[in-house]
């Protein structure tokens, strides 16, 4: 049986700011933290590319480059990244962090 991949992720439209402006600010591989995050937040929370990317590109996504800097050696791979991610979403106040913002993403 195939795994349904997400389709590929829009571009930012927040260069500046949201997940990619602040990967930027902080000398991260901001194409690659982008395309890894949102491969993960389109598969888990089932996010169609326009809500992946304004999920990104909102302050949510500011919060979670700057939380990339508690990467063990760096945000520096996306198996890094979605790792980091898994583990917040273990913590019951962060999925709930992340949950409310999925939610503000799709019904927008």
């Amino acid at each position: 049986m195939k795994t349904l991949q997400p389709a590929k992720p829009l571009l930012t439209a927040n260069p500046e700011w949201g997940f990619w402006g602040t990967c930027m600010h902080s000398g991260y591989d901001a194409p690659m933290a982008w395309n890894a995050a949102s491969r993960f937040f389109a598969r888990v929370f089932g996010l169609t590319p326009e809500q992946t990317r304004d999920l990104l590109d909102a302050r949510f996504g500011r919060h979670l480059a700057d939380d990339l800097s508690f990467i063990e050696g760096g945000p520096t791979t996306p198996k890094a990244i979605v790792a980091h991610i898994k583990d917040r979403l273990a913590d019951p106040e962060r999925r709930a962090w992340i949950a409310r913002a999925v939610r503000e993403a799709k019904s927008a």
